[in-house]
């Protein structure tokens, strides 16, 4: 973790050359004036859940599907955002992109003691944030707030008897809150946790000559721990 941090410390120094080095003082605020353009790069773990329901109607009647996969997922993204001055911090608006990785697992089928074989990829969400940080110090800050979006997955059912696939976009939210550590003026490590909802998504099942057997529903949800850093103002290197 010490060598995480001194290679990020390097990047944002790099990045931000010269002000890393100014002799004006390490924290003074941004030259450019009260609104900033900031990049992010996000890794982080998701714990992800994915909580099934919905129908199968194979055997006649309607039969709950029930059960629920989870699963610690990767994840990976960035952001482009404006950051707005106040007195005590800083307001963040932004559009955040991030993709997990694969879940995989098994749901309880009415076909007993068979189960769902329950796998969904190429998982996706973009949101517009509002985040508003406080500062604890001239380095030290927390902050609170939440976004809202779009997020998708294509998901795969199948206990042997139905089966369902299909790449499912739904509204998505999410709140979080963290904490911001200065490296630089221009940079900022940020360390934070975030509840995220994808509601809920509908997959048709099917009989293997293709008869309707009902449907799969998946409510996926997850508590994520994400680490960032944040450059203020990217592209001032291309205009000196």
């Amino acid at each position: 973790m010490r060598t995480a941090f001194v290679l990020a410390t390097a990047f944002a120094c790099a990045a931000t050359a010269p002000r890393c080095a100014s002799a004006d003082g390490f924290f003074l605020p941004s030259a450019g004036g009260d609104r900033r353009l900031y990049a992010s790069g996000i890794i982080g773990d998701s714990f992800t859940t994915i909580a099934s329901g919905g129908f199968n109607t194979a055997g006649g009647s309607p039969v709950a599907n029930m059960g629920a996969v989870t699963s610690n997922l990767f994840t990976a993204g960035g952001a482009l955002g404006t950051a707005a001055d106040r007195p005590d911090g800083e307001l963040r608006v932004e559009v955040e992109a991030l993709g997990r990785g694969t879940l995989a697992g098994r749901t309880d089928s009415v076909f007993s003691p068979e189960q769902y074989a329950v796998r969904a990829t190429d998982s996706w969400t973009v949101m517009a944030n509002l985040w508003r940080e406080h500062a604890i110090s001239d380095r030290l800050g927390i902050y609170g707030g939440g976004g809202i979006g779009a997020g998708g997955y294509r998901l795969t059912a199948d206990d042997l008897t139905v089966s369902g696939a299909g790449a499912e976009s739904v509204f998505a939210w999410q709140v979080g809150a963290g904490i911001t550590w200065r490296i630089t003026p221009r940079a900022t490590l940020d360390l934070g946790y975030r509840y995220l909802d994808l509601g809920v998504a509908s997959t048709p099942l099917a009989l293997g000559d293709g008869t309707a057997a009902g449907n799969y529903t998946s409510a996926l949800s997850a508590s994520e721990w994400l680490l960032s850093v944040r450059i203020y103002e990217p592209f001032a290197i291309f205009r000196r």
